[in-house]
């Protein structure tokens, strides 16, 4: 099989994306199906990535990357419960819009100073809002655990079909938001 003319990191990433999307989960991709949507061999993969930790790391900066910019922006113009509100759908909604990239942002970043940099991206916006409420690190910390780990449950249920029970979980989620705001002690709007 020959080189395709023009593929480049961003065109492998891509590739990657597109074969994490169809298996939902990071540990499910490899260098094969990514090479194979591509045309090309695995071999040619290597002047991209460093092999398959490579690949997986590739989609886990660009999964952090896409969600610190869709935090952000929520989160832009707002400040307290509005913040809060903005930022927990943004989650969400990247959550179940894209479980594979939300999977590949929940990678431990060890030691790797780019994926430290990035999630600090992702949680920036968060604590910006725990900051203005007065909250000292470990606070912010303690809070975005319970955040992040809500949200990744609530939204891994939904997006598995398991909230069967006979009410709307748009509610539920704004059950939620409003659990948060009353904890944080912010108002409502």
């Amino acid at each position: 099989m020959a080189a395709v003319v023009g593929i480049d990191r961003e065109s492998l990433i891509d590739a990657g994306v597109a074969v994490l999307n169809a298996e939902g989960r990071l540990d499910a991709v490899g260098l094969r199906p990514v090479a194979e949507r591509l045309g090309i061999r695995i071999q040619s993969m290597y002047a991209h990535v460093d092999g398959v930790d490579g690949l997986r790391r590739a989609l886990s900066l660009r999964g952090l990357h896409e969600l610190a910019e869709r935090l952000t922006t929520a989160a832009i113009g707002r400040a307290g419960a509005d913040a809060i509100s903005a930022i927990v759908h943004a989650y969400c909604d990247f959550a179940l819009e894209r479980p594979g990239l939300f999977d590949a942002t929940l990678v431990p970043p060890g030691e790797d100073l780019e994926i430290l940099a990035t999630m600090a991206l992702v949680s920036r916006p968060l604590n910006l809002v725990f900051a203005s409420c007065g909250l000292d690190n470990t606070d912010s910390i303690h809070w975005y655990r319970i955040v992040f780990s809500t949200i990744h449950g609530f939204t891994a249920l939904r997006r598995d079909g398991r909230l069967t029970l006979d009410a709307d979980p748009d509610v539920t989620l704004e059950r939620i938001i409003a659990m948060f705001i009353t904890s944080l002690g912010l108002e409502q709007h």
